[in-house]
Formats: structure tokens, sequence, C-alpha cells
């Protein structure tokens, strides 16, 4: 027996501290997997399907192999939140208790989550506040900060104004580090030691991607990467080394340096430092740059209007880039500022606006300049909430190159996991998008849960239009079909989307049609919000895009039918989408076939695996595309699936659904 059996197996310590611990030989095989990869170095790709065990299965061979080990350290990665809480909340303690092993972990999060005592105090004392809700958050942050152990937002009491808590943040560029008179009991300070100290950090994909563009400067040195939740890396990676520029980053920053109804402005409360004349041409140039910023993005909106738009740009300089230079002059009359301030507080949030200037101008000039090759370059436009957001952005094309690079071949070994990583059985698609070397180990585990016997597959194809040709008969079809199936479930239940205008005029039909059930549309209310209300009432039906077709766990009976309406494929027109056909195009490859159906196949084995969350849940997966029997293609989406029973009519169904429920 090895030493990640002796703490797996029927009778071993975890089962004694877990009640009900269920034996997985799965969970073994990938612990073994993993414990190989730390040993060899060598790079492992796991598919894991849900039930697993996953973080067990490699956390224990990680703290088994490097705990007490000098320069030895682990990053485990994930893309949800939910998921870093359970690992640092429940996981690991436990862990801690049942194994005979001493060990440290630590949760990495990024700057601006802490809050910074000094920045609190200089808020406090100046009594510059802007309205009472600003006061009152003041005193309730002060009481806070006296007995947090963390600073870290997310375990506020109450939710801080997002503008107040930009002004009491930890801000890196501002920081005094060891000449700050809180420096000994900064939360900052104290996370980043305990993570020196640590032999396992928990943070996200976005922080350990900004750790690599940064020449892994920002986290603690660490020689093994577990990527957990890893079917997102390629979007993640393309991400953090993208660019924007927006209408509000532009007119926040010029708020924060002056705003004449803000005395927490940056100039309002410093300008006795100043010479008058600095001043005033700090006034100036801030009010050249809004002027500037509001008709540079007023001229977009009136050549594109107010709607939603993805516009990818393929020729410079689209629209006269008259924001860069005025920011070219207030940078310099900052920099003149500098000269004149001795107060080195003071003078440090001065650097920090001027190189923020500097930033954005030079962004703006490589993106309206499509200065770099292998970049992708778009303007988007988002109405929502009373507001219209406008933004240029450029993001790489392909990252696999970087990646192997900079990722793989400097960190060995790098651990992918997920309960979606295959396309056909197949890890191709992934190894080809992330960039991962020729030489690694692959696993593939299918889930333990009884699939057959707890979920009832429906497709009634023969009844639903194809949605490319009659959209509208596609959309009549999906609610007259999620209206038979509610009627069996009576909540319970959500619906997936590809796009918000399909998900609305569903939504607004089937409310009218079941006045008793409580329907929570995705973007009428924050994510966490949604769900919290899903859970309060057996009668929910949630109808979400995107976000909710993957990261959602809710297990027992609180969901009990996923209604996946479409084949979630990716707009072929969405600019970045558009830019990787092209670029395989170009290589010989069948864009459709080599990209769009396994990017599409990796989320709908996401929306499907929301449904069994535990081994005793059950209930209904009801796809209502079409085009997974009448295409070719559609056998890549159903050969993704694990073995389920079958209805074939809507009246089977009720009566398959009705003895789950009696069982």
């Amino acid at each position: 027996m090895n030493k990640t059996q002796k703490y797996l197996n029927k009778d071993s310590g975890i089962s004694r501290i877990i009640k009900n611990y269920e034996y997985r030989r799965e969970q073994i095989l990938m612990a073994e997997a993993v414990s190989k990869s730390i040993k060899t170095r060598e790079h492992l790709i796991a598919e894991a399907g849900c039930g697993i065990g996953k973080s067990f299965a490699y956390l224990i061979p990680i703290i088994l192999e490097i705990a007490g080990k000098k320069g030895e350290r682990a990053v485990i990665s994930t893309y949800t939140k939910a998921l870093q809480q359970q690992l640092i909340n429940k996981d690991i303690p436990l862990l801690q208790k049942a194994l005979d092993v001493n060990f440290k972990a630590a949760l990495c999060l990024g700057n601006k989550n802490y809050l910074c005592r000094r920045r609190l105090s200089t808020v406090r004392s100046s009594k510059l506040f802007d309205s009472e809700k600003e006061t009152r958050q003041i005193k309730l942050l002060n009481q806070w900060a006296d007995k947090t152990s963390d600073g870290i937002k997310f375990n506020l009491e109450f939710k801080v104004m997002g503008s107040l808590w930009n002004d009491v943040c930890r801000d890196p560029e501002l920081c005094t580090r060891d000449n700050c008179s809180y420096f000994n009991d900064c939360f900052y300070m104290k996370a980043r030691q305990a993570q020196k100290e640590s032999d396992i950090l928990i943070l996200n994909h976005h922080l350990l991607f900004h750790d690599v563009n940064s020449g892994y400067n920002i986290l603690p040195r660490y020689n093994i990467i577990v990527f957990d939740e890893a079917h997102n890396l390629e979007d993640v990676a393309s991400d953090t080394m993208g660019l924007k520029v927006s209408r509000f980053r532009v007119k926040y920053l010029m708020s924060k340096i002056f705003a004449k109804k803000s005395e927490r402005s940056l100039l309002n409360r410093t300008k006795d430092y100043l010479p008058a004349e600095t001043a005033a041409k700090i006034k100036k140039a801030v009010t050249s740059v809004k002027r500037t910023n509001n008709a540079f993005f007023s001229n977009v909106l009136d050549e594109f209007g107010i709607n939603d738009v993805n516009f990818r740009i393929h020729n410079k300089f689209l629209f006269d880039n008259i924001v860069s230079e005025p920011l070219k002059i207030l940078t310099d009359t900052l920099s003149e500022a500098t000269d004149a301030i001795e107060n080195e507080d003071i003078l440090k949030e001065y650097k920090a606006y001027k190189r923020r200037c500097l930033t954005i101008s030079d962004e703006l000039e490589i993106i309206m300049g499509l200065k770099y090759n292998n970049y992708v370059y778009y303007l988007n436009i988002e109405s929502g909430s009373g507001r219209i957001y406008v933004s240029f952005n450029a993001s790489p094309v392909e990252v696999s190159a970087v990646l192997n690079e900079y990722l793989f071949d400097t960190v060995h070994p790098v651990i992918l996991t997920s309960a979606t990583l295959t396309v056909n059985k197949s890890f191709d698609f992934i190894r080809e998008r992330t960039g991962i070397p020729d030489r690694h180990d692959e696993l593939i585990l299918d889930s333990p849960f009884n699939y057959k016997n707890n979920v009832i597959l429906y497709s009634p194809y023969s009844r639903i239009p194809d949605p490319a040709g009659n959209p509208d008969g596609f959309t009549e079809a999906v609610i007259e079909n999620s209206a038979e199936i509610l009627e069996i479930t009576r909540g319970k239940t959500f619906i997936l989307f590809t796009s918000y205008s399909m998900l609305n005029n569903v939504a607004e039909e089937l409310i009218n049609r079941f006045p008793k059930l409580k329907f929570l549309i995705h973007g009428e209310a924050p994510h966490g919000q949604l769900l919290k209300g899903f859970t309060e009432n057996d009668n929910s039906v949630l109808l979400g895009t995107n976000t909710f077709w993957q990261g959602v766990d809710l297990p027992g009976k609180l969901l009990q039918c996923v209604i996946i309406t479409k084949l979630p494929f990716s707009v072929p027109t969405d600019p970045i989408t558009e830019a990787r056909i092209e670029l395989l195009r170009q290589h010989g490859h069948n864009p459709f076939m080599d990209y769009q159906v396994p990017v599409a196949a990796l989320l709908f084995k996401q929306g499907f695996g929301r449904l069994i969350r535990h081994r005793k849940d059950f209930g209904i997966t009801a796809i209502l595309d079409p085009r997974i029997h009448t295409k070719q293609y559609g056998k890549v989406f159903i050969e993704s699936l694990p073995r389920c029973s079958r209805a074939k009519d809507i009246n089977d169904l009720k009566m398959r659904y009705l003895r789950l429920e009696n069982r």
C-alpha cells in the first residue's frame, strides 16, 4: 500500500473524520497519477468526472510529497471563488486533521481585496466625506478593521460602496511598506508572510497568469501548479494578456485626480502642497482629458449607436485618437507637481497617477494603431442598468506559444484537471489550445455516479425546428417544450441559454403561464443573489446564460432539471472567435470541427454537469436543440455524455420522473 492509498482507503484516516465517507477507486487512481507527476516532474492532464473527489486526489499526494521540504511549494489555481472557499475553508482544514503530516496553506488574493489601515486612517482623519452614506460606511469600516483578522473584502459584514473601497484598499503603487506606521499590523503583509511560510497557495487563474506575465514576481516561488477547473485556461490567459481602454476607465481616473464635488480627489486633498500655478495646470489638463474623452466616445456612439456591439477593428486609427495627447500633457503636468512635493506619501500618489495616465495613453495608441501582432482589436458597446459601457480592446488570438514557453517550460509539473477536458475522449483540443508539450501524462476517469439510474435524458428533436433555419419557430418550440417540462417538475429547474434575447423572450412567456412559480432571470440581480433565491424556494426556475452553465454547485433536491435550449456555439462573428477561426483556416484546419464544435462540446458538458453533484442526486436533462440528432457533428455532443435512461416522449418523461421522486 502506498502513502496515498493509506489515507484514501475505506479504513483510512479520512474515513474516521468524514461522516459517510465513500471509497472511490477513481480517486486513488488520480492521486497516484498526481504523485507520479510530482516525482517525475512530468506534466499531467486528468479529466476527473463529477463525484471522484479530485480536490483530495491532488491535495493529498502534494502534501505527502512536499510538506516540510525546503524549496517545495505548490499552487492550486481555480476558476471560481466557490472552489477557492471550499479548498481553504473545508478541504484543507479537514486534511490538516486527518493526515499525520504538518503543512500550511494560504489563500492568495489580489491587492484590492485587502483593507489598507493607513489609507483608511487617511480618509477617516481627513473628514473629506462626499455623502452621509460614506460617513456611515467609514465608521463601519473602522469598526470592522478593529475586529477582522484578515481585512479581506468578501468577509465584510456589509456591502461597501465601490468608490469608497477603492480609496481604502491596498494599492501597491501607494504602499510605503516598512516606512508605514501600520506595517506590523498590515493585513496584506501578514497575508504575504503566511504565503511565504506555506506549502500550498490557493488562488485563481487570473492572479496566477498575472504572476506569469510579471515574470513570477507577484507570488512566493513555487514549483508545482495544479489548475483545477482547467477548461477555462485559454480564455483566462487571453484575458490577462489583453488591453482595454474604456470611457469609464478614463473618466474614473480623472475623477480621482480632480473633481470639483469630491473633497477626496487628489488635487483637492493636496493643493496646499503645490504652487497655485501647478494646481491650476492640473485642473486645466484634467478638464481637457474629460472633454476629449467625452467627445471621443460620443463620436463612437454616434457612429455605432447605443445597442450592444462587438465590432472588430481591421484598420488603423478607425477614429482619430484625440485622448492620448491630452493624457500625455496631464502626465507632464503631474510630473511637474512631483518636483514641488516634499511629502513622501503625497509624492507617491502623484507618481502613481502619472503612471496610470501614461499607461492609458500608451494602451489606446497600441489599440488604435493595431501595433501588436497576433492580437485581435475590437470595439465593445454594452447597455445595462441604465448605462452605456464603451471600450476599445485588444486580445491575443493565440496563447499556446506563450504558455508553452513561459508556463510549461518554466514550472514542472503543471497539472490540469477538470470534469470537462476531453472531446471524443481525446485531450488533443486542450493540448493544442494551451500549448502543453508533447511529453506529458494523460488520465481519463469517468464519474462514479450512476447516471443510468438517476438521470433521464429527454430530447424531443422531431418536434423542434432547426434554430438556424427557423429561429422564430425554434423559440416557440423552446417555450412549448419548456412549459411541458415545468408542468412536471413545478420548479427546481435551470433553463440554460446562449443569448439574452432568447432568454428574455422565453422568460416573458413562461412567467405568464406559470404565475405560481418563482422565476429568476439572469441580469435582473447579481449572480449570488439569484442562486440564493433559487435555494430558498422549491418552486424556483432560473433562466441563465454563460456563467450559469458552469461553476454552479447545487446538490440534493434543490435542482432536479436542467433544460439546455441550444448547443452553446460561440458566435462566429465575435471578434476573438472570428480571429481564431481565420488563423486556423490559414493553417489548413477546419475551424468548425477543430475549434467551434470542441469549444461548444466542453461547455455543453459543463451545462449537463450542473444536475448531478452528489451520488444520490437525480433528475432530468432536456436538450431542445434538434441538431444534436440531425447533424453529423451532433455525435460529438451525444458521445460526451454518460449513459442515461432516455424518455421517448413527454408522457414517458413524466412517468420516469415520478418513479425517481418516489424511490
